[in-house]
Parts: structure tokens; sequence; C-alpha cells
């Protein structure tokens, strides 16, 4: 029979003669130190005379949220402190810092409140400590309440100034009460434990009075709290930690923690104050992906499976051939129904019941498949090189070709060691440990796997985070920056070290799972996963549990591998749009999935099969084909916060999701923009066989317009073939979500004939003279804040047939705050009177109030910018750079002031309303000349009629 297991991983055993030994030893406890709070009216007793709360300065309350001090809400009758919320997109928070008088050395602080919970729906409220190296969420709560304790304990990393304490209420609506709220230094050995609304218990810890330096830690749990830590009441050991989550906890259960502190040669010296905790008497389940997990275990297979947060009913597995994995069941084999362990449970199934399936699926009710893996074999390598790959790369790199200049580009960078790596202490030495592992791969030299382990060894020593010198606030990312690569570079080098070697890299990943399992930020650990926080932090857990799962001390992680997977799922579900858009721009496109991405890969490569279709989703080739130039500078296109120039955006990455009619038009387009550049994923995911099609030649797809009508994106491209390709790209920002995000409504971002024509400000918001868009008062958007608002809509897009071009309207008048404002943008990308491309612009603004409209245009640096001459009624302006230009002509210009300012060309029309009708070109030698009437412009036999762009057709001239 098939042996059911219950819902909640049974933690792994860790026993051993040294360990016993070391839990027989009896040291003395050291007394708790009593100290005064540090927090300023952390009682709420003092308001001043304007309401405002004494001692709690800082006010991140935002539109409906508020805090107000509530006579008779403490839990003794005395005052309280109250956050309410009306709306999840708004804020209610208060904070004061807690200043660090000696900051030469890392810093303990207990912190401790009472809350109560009132009719707080979704993500809920907590205090967040900040800056202090590794933020953390404390007493985390939702629902409905009763008043509870909440504590933990806060080390400060050396250098940082204060801590900073901030009360907040997001991404929910409802009222949270505070009272009691302290801060006290800790001198002794102590344990802080905060019970999360989803059952996992945060443990953080420090040991102040102990002789020696602690090299282990090992947390034990116990119901009783007056326990002595046995072998029994171990639930985990993180060596060199400070932090780890206890996954493992059961609902409403009153646990007493303690942590032990052992030497490096097993020896103990010392144990922290007991810390209770009571876990929710229900978990909140956040689970909003199907993950099933298939594991090869000799002739046995181990499944196990977490649901979506409200399935219904029992489910039945299913195994078979690969085909199942596919979802396809009609050849597949019922293994057996369960039910009673509600979103979670698994199975493990042995060689009779087993027999031979390697595809498995798991089916709801109404036969719906809800979940589907493939047996994946934990040897190792496990995530993206197979013996197939190998093959291919060592036969491509024999002879002349992209491939063998990448190769050759890896191995010239290890061989040059740590200064080819520049990305900060850690992360370098990691990408260094896998691009050595990689070549260990390719060519078997084991003195490429040494230098793998010796650089692996080394980051874990230098991470800012675990050495307390990482940034406030980012010390997550800064972590998972390494941990991707680390665990790539310990799956693909891991054959050919020594079990001794093996143990001691494992000690470092160990070290970063505890910081990631605790890491939060707002970004990635709110329910909106679209920020490149979520891609990076929990990509680059789930590559490391996916590449150190069932080794040494590590168990399956069926646990947190479905969370981790949830969450990057969550992630391509909303941060990229079908056209592969995403609002951060190019540059955290790369950077987000560049962590991201490998994880995602790699849990396909585990038979994992929740992220096969979101993966395949967006249309990401497509995106860089019609952003990504072939200027020698790289120049690109702009939204969100990219750079007008940069490095093509995961090229390797995406030859793994790219449609298969797609393929050979990305890779001609490749290798002209990246060639021997693409690292170690170019070289691994390189279509070894695939010959590459001129995309000009290629499918509709990437020759016809792209258009995004959810985002307000549109781009537009006039061939692939040199620098001077034509690439527009036209914005309207219809959505916005947390992350970073560009004043885009009604940018332009133009480039060609070698020239950036259009720019946007990438993070220079503060330098206006770096946008290309129209400007009301001197802003580039809303007025009432400095942030984008993401309430544009598009009225209408479409492609021009047989080219590139293409028209769009749009509606962006609650992004500027007014009355009206559209635009009209016809895009002509065939050659027209002797230019390259045509874009013809009408701007139409309105308002209550008088303005100063600006439109304009900020070409790259070194544009020779000269105006107002008079062509035909038009007045004109011309760009040049070499032997390129851009000309430009203002239809009906009276009324306009045309002026230029740092480098910026300026057309200003003041009052309660504005038009602007204006026509570009662009191309190289002479200009051509146009004649205007009224509101049409003619340039060579083709008249467009600026008062009615929608009815433009190309076809007809």
């Amino acid at each position: 029979m098939s042996r059911s297991v219950p819902p909640r991983l049974t933690r792994a055993a860790i026993a051993g003669t040294a360990l016993a030994g070391a839990l027989a030893v009896s040291i003395p406890v050291p007394a708790a130190h009593a100290a005064e709070s540090l927090v300023a009216n952390g009682d709420f007793e003092q308001v001043a005379a304007d309401g405002s709360i004494v001692g709690w300065p800082q006010s991140e309350n935002r539109a409906s949220g508020h805090a107000t001090i509530v006579d008779g809400a403490g839990p003794d009758g005395s005052r309280a402190l109250a956050l309410d919320l009306g709306d999840p997109g708004d804020k209610a928070a208060v904070g004061q810092d807690i200043p660090i008088a000696d900051n030469s050395t890392f810093q303990a602080y207990r912190i401790t409140f009472d809350e109560r919970a009132v009719g707080l729906s979704g993500y809920g409220g907590d205090l967040w400590a900040r800056n202090v190296g590794q933020d953390a969420v404390i007493g985390r709560i939702t629902g409905n309440t009763g008043w509870r304790k909440a504590n933990a304990v806060v080390l400060a990393r050396p250098g940082a100034k204060a801590v900073n304490l901030l009360l907040a209420l997001e991404q929910t609506t409802g009222r949270m009460l505070i009272d009691n709220v302290r801060a006290e230094r800790i001198e002794g050995n102590e344990v802080g434990a905060s019970a999360q609304p989803t059952g996992a218990v945060q443990l953080t810890w420090h040991f102040a009075a102990v002789d020696g330096t602690p090299a282990t830690y090992q947390v034990h749990r116990s119901t009783s709290p007056g326990f002595t830590p046995s072998e029994k009441t171990l639930i985990r050991e993180v060596p060199d930690a400070w932090t780890a989550e206890d996954g493992s906890a059961r609902p409403g259960t009153r646990y007493t923690y303690k942590v032990v502190a052992l030497a490096a040669d097993g020896s103990k010296l010392g144990v922290t104050e007991p810390e209770t905790v009571t876990t929710p008497s229900v978990f909140l389940d956040e689970q909003q992906t199907n993950v099933l997990t298939a594991t090869e275990d000799g002739e046995r297979a181990r499944l196990a499976w977490r649901l979506r947060a409200g399935t219904k009913g029992p489910v039945t597995l299913y195994a078979g051939g690969a085909e199942v994995a596919d979802g396809k069941l009609h050849k597949a084999r019922k293994v057996s129904t369960y039910g009673g362990h509600g979103t979670i449970g698994g199975v493990t199934l042995r060689g009779g019941e087993r027999r031979g399936a390697t595809g498995f699926a798991v089916v709801g009710q109404g036969g719906k498949v809800l979940a589907t893996a493939s047996l994946a074999s934990l040897q190792h390598p496990r995530m993206g090189v197979t013996d197939d790959k190998l093959a291919a790369i060592r036969a491509a790199i024999q002879q002349d070709g992209t491939p063998k200049s990448t190769y050759n580009s890896i191995v010239n960078r290890v061989g040059k060691g740590l200064p080819a790596y520049n990305y900060g202490p850690g992360p370098s030495q990691a990408s260094w440990a896998m691009d050595a592992a990689l070549l260990y791969q390719v060519g078997k030299d084991p003195a490429y796997a040494q230098t793998a382990f010796d650089a692996l060894i080394e980051a874990g020593r230098t991470m800012p985070f675990i050495n307390g010198t990482g940034y406030a606030g980012a010390a997550a990312l800064e972590t998972a920056n390494a941990a991707g690569p680390l665990a790539t570079a310990y799956d693909w080098a891991y054959p050919a070290w020594t079990p001794q070697q093996r143990a001691e890299a494992q000690k470092v990943l160990q070290r970063v799972a505890a910081y990631l399992e605790v890491a939060y930020h707002p970004n990635f650990d709110l329910p909106t996963k679209q920020s490149n926080w979520t891609a990076v932090v929990r990509g680059a857990e789930l590559s490391l549990r996916l590449a150190v799962r069932g080794d040494g001390p590590f168990d399956l992680q069926e646990y947190r591998i479905p969370q981790l997977v949830d969450a990057l799922g969550r992630h391509l579900d909303t941060a990229y749009s079908d056209a592969g858009w995403d609002q951060e721009g190019m540059d955290y496109f790369s950077y987000g999935l560049g962590v991201g991405a490998p994880a995602v890969v790699g849990s396909v490569d585990a038979g994992i099969g929740a992220l096969k279709a979101k993966w395949r989703r967006p249309a990401f080739a497509n995106l860089v084909l019609h952003s990504a130039s072939a200027q020698p500078d790289n120049a690109r296109l702009q939204w969100g916060v990219s750079t007008p120039n940069g490095g093509v955006p995961i090229p390797g990455l995406i030859f793994t999701q790219v449609p298969e009619e797609q393929r050979a038009a990305w890779l001609w387009q490749y290798q002209k923009t990246v060639g021997g550049g693409g690292g170690a994923y170019g070289l691994l995911n390189y279509p070894y066989g695939v010959a590459p099609q001129d995309p000009d030649e290629g499918p509709a797809a990437v020759r016809a317009a792209l258009l995004d009508d959810h985002a307000g994106s549109y781009l537009f491209r006039s061939r692939y073939q040199d620098k001077d390709d034509v690439l527009v790209g036209a914005q309207n920002r219809n959505d916005t979500h947390i992350g970073w995000g560009g004043f885009d409504t009604f940018a332009l971002s133009l480039v060609g004939q070698d020239v950036t024509w259009a720019r946007q400000p990438a993070k220079d918001y503060a330098k206006r003279e770096l946008f290309s868009k129209p400007l009301i008062d001197g802003f580039p958007e809303k007025r009432s804040t400095d942030s984008t608002a993401g309430k544009g809509e598009t009225l209408e897009s479409r492609a021009y047939a047989g080219q590139g071009g293409g028209y769009v309207s749009l509606d962006g008048h609650l992004n500027y705050e007014v009355t009206k404002a559209r635009r009209d943008l016809a895009v002509d990308l065939r050659p027209v009177g002797g230019a390259d491309a045509v874009i013809a612009v009408h701007d139409a603004f309105a308002d209550s109030a008088s303005h100063a409209y600006t439109w304009q245009l900020a070409p790259e640096a070194g544009t020779e910018i000269t105006f107002g001459e008079t062509e035909s009624g038009a007045k004109t302006f011309l760009f040049k750079k070499g032997d390129s230009y851009l000309k430009g002509w203002v239809l009906n210009p009276d009324g306009a002031q045309l002026s230029t300012e740092k480098g910026a060309f300026k057309v200003t029309r003041n009052g309660t309303d504005a038009d602007f009708k204006i026509v570009l070109t662009v191309g190289k030698g002479t200009p051509q000349t146009a004649t205007t009437s009224g509101d049409e412009l003619t340039v060579g036999d083709t008249t467009y009629d600026l008062g009615d762009l929608k009815g433009y057709d190309p076809r007809k001239g």
C-alpha cells in the first residue's frame, strides 16, 4: 500500500554522538537583562494639544489611512494607538527612530508590544523594524483577535545609526490596535519568536554572554516552558547564523523556544532565555498556485502537493508516462484518492505501486487537472545541464561561431579571477564559482571544480548580509544576488567535490537559506508580487532549495518549495503583460529575471509543472526584438526607469521560452546584439542546430507593431538590419503596481541612424530636461503627489499592414490631473520623401485652470539643435548629429514658443487649453522640405492630416 503522510513536512532528524554529548553538558543560563525601554511614549498615553502623537513623528499615512489615540482601548483599559485603513491600496503608519549609541559592533534589541486585530482583511498589520541591515516584520496580524504579545530580537549591523520602528497597515482594511511598545538593548543570551498568521514562527537570537565564538546554533522547541534542550526538542541546526524559521508549528499551540550555541568542536557555549509564543488557532493560507513535486528515491517515488487556498474536496493522484506530466490523462492510471488534509498532502509510492511511472497529476473535483509533475532525480547536476547539452557544447566550441566565442569569454573571465567580476563582495565570488562550475561540466577539469569550491566558500565569508555590512533595507537583495549563482555552482560542481567539500559548501547554503526564509520587504512580502524584489529574493531562494534538497542536512523542502514557486508564479502573472512589458523597464527586467528565471527554469528541470505555462506566456523575445537596437552603443527604447543604453536582458534565458516559430529570428538578432557575451546561460541554452533567420523575413509577429493596450505600451520597429533601423516607443501608463515606475504618460522614445533622438530620464526624475513628453507647469504628470498614477486609457490601437508602424489614440487626463489630455500618434515606418520614417503627433490638453503646457524632446548629448525657421506656414526645428537628422514641423504655430534648455527642445503654449500638432522625420543626409495646408502636412507624396490621424492609411499615401 502507499503510505500517506501528514500535511506538514516532518523535520529532518539531526542526531549523532557528538551532538548527544554536547547536549548532555549543563551550562548555567544567564539571567535575563532587564532594561529601560528606549521607545518614546510606547504606551501612547501622551497626546499633543493638536492631537499629534508624542514621540511618533514619522507619518506614512496615505489617503484613507490614519492614526489616532483611543481612550480606554488598551489591554488594561489605558490609551492605545489605533491604525485605521479603508482602502488596501492606501497606508496607515507612524514611526520613530531609536538612536544607536555605539554602532561600532553588532547591537541587539528586544522589541515587544501588545496588538489586536479588529476586522483586518487581507495582508494585515505589523511593526516593521527598518534600517538595521535585516529589515524585519514583527507581530504581523490579520482577522479578528484578542490582545496578544508580539516580540522579536533585532540585530543592528555595525554602522547603523538607528533602529526605525514603523507601525503599519498595508494591503488590508480594518483596524489595528497597538499598546506598550518597548525596545530594550540585549546584554544576555536571548531569542525572539514572532508567530506569523501563516503559522510560520520567525526566530532571531543574540548571544552576548558567552566565552568563545559560536559556530553553530541549535533551535529547540517544546510545549513545556521549563524544558531542557535535548535531541527530542531539537528542530533544526544552522551554522553561524542569527535567524531561522520554524515551518513545522501546529495551529493554536503554545511553544517555548530556546537556542543553544555550539563551538566549532561541538562543545556547548550557552543557551538563550526561553521565549514563549502561541500560534494562531487557524493558519492563513496565502497559496495561489497548485504545486506538485515528484522525487525519485531508488525504486520509489515521493509525491507531495500544495494546492491553491480554498481548494475543496478530495483529490485523486494519477500516474503514467511523460504525457501525464503534460496533463494528458487518457492513458493514466488512477493511484488513489486523498482527503482530510486540506490543500497539503503527499504519498510515497513504492516499486510495485509506482510501476515505472514518470509522470503524475493531481486531479480535483470535476476531473480538473490541478497540478502536474514529472519524476525528478536528485543526482547532480540537476538544473540546466544535461548530457545532450554538454555534447552539443563540446562539438560547437570546436568550430568558429557564437558558442565558441561565448565559451572562450567564460574561460577568459574565470582565468582573470575575481577582478573580472565587479558585483560586490559575495555576488562576485558566487558568479565566479558558477562560471568555473560550468567549465568543469564542459571539460571535466577538476581544477575548475576546485575554483568553484574556493569561490563559493569565499562568497560565504564575504557576503555583506552575513557579515552585517549590508546596505540598510537591501540586505535581502544583496544576499539573493549571491544565492542564485551559489546554488548553481554547488549543483554543477558537486560531482567533483569530496564529501568534506560538499559538507562545507552546504554550511554556506544553510546560512543563506536561513536568512532568506525570514527576509522581509513589502515589495516582495505583500500580496502584490510584481516588483523585481520577488523575482530576485524568492527566485534566488528557490534556486537554492532546488539545488540542495535531499543533500546532507537538507530534506526535500516540500514545505518551502511550493511557497517559492507560488511567489514566482504570481510574479510572472502580474508583473508582465502578454507582450512582456514590465513597468520597471529593461534594467529591472534584466535584473529581476536574471536572478529569478534560472529558478523558474530550474523548477521545470525538477519536474515541477506549475510554472511552465506561466513562463512561456509573456512575449519576452518579441519585446526585446522591438526595443533593443543594433546600434554600437546598445541604444534601446525606454520606459519605467530603464536607461537609454544597455545590454540585452536575459538573452540566454529567453531561449528557454521563445515560441518555436520565433526562435530562428531571435537567434539572428541575438548573434548581432549579444554575440559571445551571453554567458553561462547563453552557452547552455543556445539552440544548437537552429539556423538563424533574418527577422525581416520572419514571422509576422516580429515584423508588426507590438501593441499592448493593458500596459499602454506601443513599440514600433522599421527593420532588423543595422544602426539605421528606426525604433519608436510610445507609452501611456495604463497600469501601475509596487515597484519602480516612470512617468510614462505620452512618453516618446525614438532611436535611429545611430542616434537616440528622444530619451527618458530613467531615475533622474528631477532632471526635467531628460523627458521626451509633454510637461504641465514643469511637471511630467501628477502635481498632487510625486508618484505615477497608472490611470491612462487606450482609446484605439492598430498596426499598419506591411510595415512595423501603426496608430494609437491615448487618454491621459487622470495621470496629468487635467480635464483633457489626449494623444493621437501615427508612426509611419516606410521610407517617405527621402526620410527613413515619419512620426505624426497630435496632443490636445484642456483644464479649468490656466497652465504652461510644454511639448518636449530630449535627444542624446552632443546633438545640435536649431529651430525657428518658417516653412510653408509651419515652424521647424532640426536635430543634427553627424550626417543623421531629425526634422520637425510645428503646425499652426501661432502662440507657440520654441526654445531649448539644457539640451532639450521645447514647444510651449500657455492658457486653459493647448494643441500640439507636430510631425517628425528622421534620416541621413539632407532633410526634406514639406508643405502644409491647415492641419495637413505633405512630405514627398504622402499627406498627414493632424486633425484626423485616425483616418491615415499609409497604403493610400
